[in-house]
């Protein structure tokens, strides 16, 4: 008698134990596809901040050409009207 209470007891242990562990497997894979998205969201920001960067290193550079123009420029000008130059 006790002996069947036992394993009525031990089944409906193990049946929760196995329900607990399907979930935690579920839980498991659902941070899996989680971390994966972010993996892929971030690599995209990364590529972004990287695109950016380099639109500003090459604004820069742009800029620098241009205030040199200007300088040539006004250095040229000035001679010719002969006042005082001033810096870009």
């Amino acid at each position: 008698m006790a002996s069947d209470e036992l394993k009525i007891a031990l089944e409906v242990v193990k049946e929760k134990f196995d329900t607990v562990m399907e979930g935690i497997n579920m839980v498991r894979e659902a941070l899996e596809r989680h971390v994966q998205k972010n993996d892929e969201q971030f690599k995209k920001i990364d590529m972004g901040f990287l695109e950016v960067r380099k639109d500003i290193r090459e604004m820069r550079e742009d800029i620098r050409g241009r205030r040199q123009d200007l300088n040539d420029h006004r250095d040229n000008t000035e001679l010719h009207a002969g006042g005082r130059r001033k810096k870009a």
